[in-house]
């Protein structure tokens, strides 16, 4: 493959999966277009990703004149492809008014990403979500002939809305998730001859090698992510406060910012624990390395909302490991898949403070437990979670294989026999 244009929401961000998938194709030679569907004022980005700058254009927005001329174009053009494929899509999302106005709003900038795609001579169009990104690559693909993919994450784009998901799912050339469990739940609701494969994000272990730890003097417990409900960080302040009650010390920081950050604050302070939770916003890698290798464990106690909303694998959990430090997390969404219980962490019961606390206590009484744990998950994420090796596999995905082996989660994540 010597080129593909890739549709997605923001870019750059915080994150590392897609812009670390980017990255590597561009090392490979490939020639890659980022078309953002979000505006990129004020988004914050890894020092890292500076470089990607000059190969992001957005064109997402409703008001630009010259998305709205493509699709007239189109429409004159190819209206026996375009008409009834959007009023299918309009139908399939008929229950949803999220999926509607994503669907709607974005027809203007597919319709120009199509003539870009037709008249720069991409040989693949590939959606780094699969929800409103992946339905500009499908009709991209419906008006050019262009072949597409689609990487699929968590909740915000498998859960929230599967409008017209099953529908992009069986037309793709494939569709690569990060959890094995994303990609069961595809194949149930797209049928067995949907091309979907489970490609880890992974870690550079290069970077994350897992050198340097060593813990405060007193125990310091780490969340890392959006300030948002499903991280379910009210639940760490909860268990440092029932830990406090119990005479355990324990400070919390939490990296990063989001809409439920004023609420957790209060909570800190209602539980009287403000002077042991420090709040610090989204950091570059750089210096989260230095507060993976100091803490004593990484709080996970992700949620599933009951709009579906979940976490995926986050690559904080990865990273974490990979710099040997354990994980306690709960059992919800993909944070179990990439802990294996008793070997690289633990796992608690979802949305159970009290469950929280008392893991929590227990490790902190005993930190060569906690020790141990972190060895075993350094070598864990080594074998399942190289970056560069699941990237050549995703790179085999856009250079062609279409049929891909389904990868199925290893049962050691049930392995206590819950």
């Amino acid at each position: 493959m010597r080129s593909v244009a890739y549709v997605t929401t923001a870019f750059p961000t915080l994150a590392f999966f897609v812009e670390a998938d980017v990255h590597r194709l561009v090392a490979h030679g490939v020639r890659v277009r980022v078309f953002t569907l979000r505006s990129p004022r004020g988004r914050k980005y890894q020092p890292e990703h500076e470089s990607l700058l000059g190969i992001t254009e957005w064109l997402g927005s409703p008001l630009d004149p010259r998305s709205w001329a493509a699709l007239a174009w189109w429409t004159l053009r190819r209206p026996h492809v375009l008409i009834p494929e959007v009023l299918r899509i309009l139908w399939a999302s008929r229950g949803s008014v999220y999926a509607l106005y994503g669907h709607v709003g974005y027809l203007p900038a597919m319709a120009r990403i199509a003539s870009r795609v037709e008249r720069e001579g991409f040989e693949r169009v590939h959606a780094a979500w699969s929800h409103f990104p992946g339905t500009v690559a499908y009709l991209v693909w419906r008006l050019t002939g262009v072949p597409f993919s689609l990487s699929g994450h968590a909740g915000s784009d498998l859960y929230r809305t599967q409008a017209f998901l099953a529908e992009k799912v069986r037309a793709a050339d494939f569709t690569a998730v990060c959890v094995a469990g994303n990609a069961h739940m595809l194949r149930r609701i797209a049928g067995d001859e949907a091309r979907v494969t489970c490609v880890y994000h992974g870690v550079d272990l290069e970077r994350f090698d897992g050198r340097g730890r060593t813990r405060t003097p007193e125990p310091l417990l780490l969340g890392v992510g959006r300030l948002h409900a499903v991280k379910g960080f009210d639940l760490a302040i909860e268990a440092v406060a029932r830990l406090r009650e119990r005479g355990i010390g324990a400070r919390l920081i939490l990296v990063g910012d989001g809409p439920d950050r004023a609420r957790l604050e209060a909570q800190a302070r209602e539980r009287g624990v403000a002077d042991l939770v420090t709040f610090v916003d989204g950091m570059p890698q750089s210096r989260l390395l230095d507060l993976y290798r100091r803490a004593w464990l990484l709080l996970m106690p992700s949620r599933v909302l009951a709009n579906g909303r979940r976490d995926g694998i986050p690559n904080v959990v990865v990273e974490a490991m990979a710099m040997g430090l354990a994980v306690v997390g709960a059992r919800a969404g993909g944070v179990e898949e990439a802990i294996a219980h008793g070997t690289g962490g633990t796992l608690v019961p979802a949305d159970d403070a009290a469950a929280l606390a008392d893991e929590v206590g227990r490790l902190i009484a005993d930190p060569a437990e906690i020790d141990r744990l972190g060895v075993a998950a350094r070598a864990h994420i080594a074998e399942r979670f190289d970056a560069e090796r699941n990237f050549e596999r995703l790179l085999a995905l856009m250079s062609g294989g279409r049929t891909v082996a389904l990868e199925r989660p290893e049962p050691a994540m049930r392995a206590e026999g819950a």
